[in-house]
């Protein structure tokens, strides 16, 4: 199994916080150090989000942290009070991700058993935080950032050729559509769905163009349409008639012939194949045009 970029990435980012933390001579890299490990996502914008929570978590863990210790320091009933608010204040703000690091750094502070620099302490704790987190983010944006826009067009590639072997199978082959080929095409509609979001996230930080996200709403949407309509032609276990309009798109689309059925009349179940094939079509012909297939 070799070494993935995020692992050797994340090594780097610690290397340099250490670095730069003994050169501004930081009174705890081993903080700093922790900040990079966490702020290392697999995006730049998991970056900025694990950076922010484990930022804002500091800081209130910190101030509440030193008022608690400068009432009564190391007091349990006090400190397991100031763990309520804590947790409280971050549900009430939604920051529910830096509740935890906003608890470890809080019971740090209350726990110093220095008197006189626990306001020295609370700063140092979030200067280490912040020289970590930037660090980190700088790395993964700087150095061979994932490109998610890329990961998008080679899954939507990928579910459409599914798609597309699918039918063909379906309608020259006169093989049914199984579970398990369509559990997969789910499972990369998942994967389609979080690179998605991810991309959504990196436009709204200005970290990547806004026109390349522009049209994936719709991709998805489109890949959608086609597994629930490819569910439904699965349940019907019978050898159906393709329609004109129908049989003119395969042809076109899969440049062969279409096969003939034996049957000479259309049935009930012949309108509702081709009514479900059609909405397929019609989204494969949208994703090949807008994707280059």
């Amino acid at each position: 199994m070799k070494i993935g970029m995020r692992t050797v990435k994340t090594a780097i980012a610690v290397s340099l916080t250490i670095f730069i933390a003994q050169i501004i001579k930081l009174k705890s890299p081993f903080f700093a150090g922790i900040a990079a490990i966490i702020a290392m996502q697999s995006s730049v914008a998991g970056s900025f989000k694990a950076g922010k929570s484990r930022m804002l978590g500091t800081v209130l863990g910190a101030a509440l942290g030193l008022v608690c210790s400068l009432i009564s320091p190391t007091n349990p009933i006090i400190i397991g009070i100031g763990v309520i608010i804590i947790i409280h204040l971050c549900n009430v703000l939604e920051w529910k991700k830096s509740a935890t690091i906003a608890a470890i750094v809080f019971l740090s502070i209350t726990y110093n058993q220095e008197p006189g620099n626990r306001l020295n302490y609370s700063l140092y704790r979030t200067l280490d935080t912040f020289v970590g987190i930037i660090i980190a983010t700088l790395v993964n944006f700087f150095i061979l950032p994932p490109n998610f826009k890329d990961k998008v067009h080679f899954s939507c590639n990928n579910i459409l050729a599914e798609s597309l072997n699918l039918i063909e199978s379906l309608i020259w082959k006169n093989k049914d559509i199984n579970i398990g080929e369509l559990e997969h095409i789910k499972n990369n509609l998942k994967t389609l769905e979080d690179y998605y979001g991810t991309l959504r996230e990196e436009v709204e930080l200005n970290i990547c163009k806004g026109e390349d996200c522009k049209h994936l709403k719709n991709t998805y949407d489109s890949f959608k349409d086609i597994y629930d309509n490819l569910s439904i032609l699965s349940s019907i276990d019978f050898d159906p008639i393709i329609n004109r309009t129908n049989t003119q798109v395969l042809e076109k689309m899969y440049d062969k012939k279409v096969p003939h059925s034996d049957r000479n009349a259309m049935i009930e179940m012949d309108i509702v194949f081709n009514y479900h094939l059609k909405i397929i079509l019609e989204e494969m012909e949208y994703l090949i045009e807008i994707l280059n297939f």
